[in-house]
């Protein structure tokens, strides 16, 4: 019994070593190296047109290397921008070719002494969105580590020695509408006078208004001179007559 547990728990060992061995074979080299990534851009309307259609986005890498081959494919209507595919990273050199929408850059950073380029961004691409663009258009990029043909460029840590598939990535550009601002409300009451111009309208319409004899001292206007002076001439001719 002890001898055929013996052999029982050994074969089941031996298994248990053959499968972790295949699972770990079966790990996609860029699953345990680098991916390329591609940036994404949300823009308005008005601001695409200021931009006059061009978009750019960052390509980067999500673990240091040395080189690589990058291809860009532009979909929905996307087109590249002559020379739109630059090298960002000092010290790296990069020269992008295009060819229906689809755009492929060997990418290489060389040191001494040798170093690897860190991850991040180590490259930009500037496209064109149709001017027929409106607010709820989204326009998709892929990127990966393949030439146009889809054969495999592998990336190439030179420091460690790491080569494999690099990983793919996906970026959008999405249009927006503008902003907009709120409508002012109109007053629900008339304007109020100022003080200065309220007392100016009392002071006219108290002066129209006014029948008062003007007081001891007070000047006269000339019609009130001339209605006094035939009121007191009645009043002598009256006394004459009574006498």
């Amino acid at each position: 019994m002890k001898t055929t547990l013996k052999k029982t728990m050994a074969a089941l060992s031996a298994a248990a070593v053959v499968a972790a061995s295949a699972a770990v074979m079966a790990i996609p080299t860029s699953a345990a190296g680098m991916s390329l990534t591609i940036g994404s851009a949300t823009l308005t309307e008005s601001e695409l047109k200021a931009a006059n259609y061009e978009v750019t986005l960052p390509i980067g890498s999500t673990a240091e290397f040395n080189s690589v081959g990058v291809g860009v494919t532009l979909q929905d209507g996307l087109s590249y921008v002559k020379k739109g595919m630059k090298v960002t990273a000092d010290g790296a050199s990069g020269l992008a070719v295009e060819s229906n929408g689809f755009v492929f850059m060997p990418f290489s950073y060389a040191t001494v002494p040798l170093e690897a380029l860190p991850a991040g961004q180590f490259a930009q691409i500037t496209v064109q969105v149709p001017s027929t663009a409106k607010a709820g258009d989204v326009f998709n990029l892929t990127i990966a580590g393949k030439d146009s043909d889809g054969t495999v460029m592998e990336y190439k840590n030179g420091v460690t020695g790491e080569t494999g598939e690099a990983g793919s990535g996906a970026g959008t550009i999405t249009i927006v509408a503008d902003a907009t601002d709120a409508p002012t409300e109109a007053p629900t009451t008339a304007p109020v006078a100022t003080g200065t111009t309220a007392a100016t309208t009392t002071t006219k319409k108290a002066a129209a208004k006014s029948t008062s004899s003007p007081k001891t001292g007070d000047a006269l206007p000339v019609a009130g001179v001339a209605v006094a002076v035939a009121v007191i001439g009645g009043v002598a001719l009256v006394a004459k007559k009574r006498k």
